[in-house]
């Protein structure tokens, strides 16, 4: 059980603040398409999870928002976490940020479907533990977009790198 909430932290974590810094973003400009929008939206979330910054990514998040973690630690169908609301998520991306010195993005890339109501992000990880320790791993994250807000977010992360690095977890 410990492990599954800390992956869910984890993974939501990193989910969440890609969503909430897209969300409502000064940057994503009124006059840009929809498909632009989402994109600025998405890089704010991102942005604001790699601050570590809990209020930008709440700002971004719907009251009735839900986050999966579909890959789970045992290989079972069923996913590794999943949070409803707002208040689980925050909960789960709390516990992620405090498990981290550093959480930094790299090789991000974006996609958004038509009308800017989904978004797409595959990303390396290049993250430090509280303790010092370097955490590598790959990154690919739904996020369901409504008025500026996620809505839906599913984070996809090999499970193995995170059982490595956290023998805790019971993996």
């Amino acid at each position: 059980m410990r492990k599954h909430t800390f992956l869910a932290t984890i993974t939501g974590a990193l989910a969440l603040t890609i969503v909430t810094t897209t969300g409502l973003t000064p940057s994503a400009s009124a006059a840009a398409g929809p498909e632009r929008r989402t994109v600025e939206q998405t890089q704010a979330l991102l942005a604001a999870f790699e601050r570590k910054d809990l209020n930008a990514i709440s700002a971004r998040i719907d009251e009735d928002a839900t986050f999966t973690i579909p890959l789970s630690f045992s290989g079972t169908p069923e996913p590794a976490g999943h949070f409803t609301g707002k208040d689980q998520i925050l909960g789960y991306v709390d516990n992620v940020l405090r498990n981290f010195r550093r959480i930094r993005f790299t090789d991000m890339r974006i996609s958004v479907t038509a009308h800017g109501k989904t978004s797409f992000v595959q990303a390396n990880g290049d993250f430090t533990t509280a303790d010092d320790r370097s955490y590598r791993n790959v990154y690919v994250y739904r996020f369901d977009w409504r008025n500026g807000r996620m809505v839906h977010a599913e984070e996809y992360a090999n499970p193995v790198t995170l059982c490595k690095t956290f023998a805790d977890l019971d993996c």
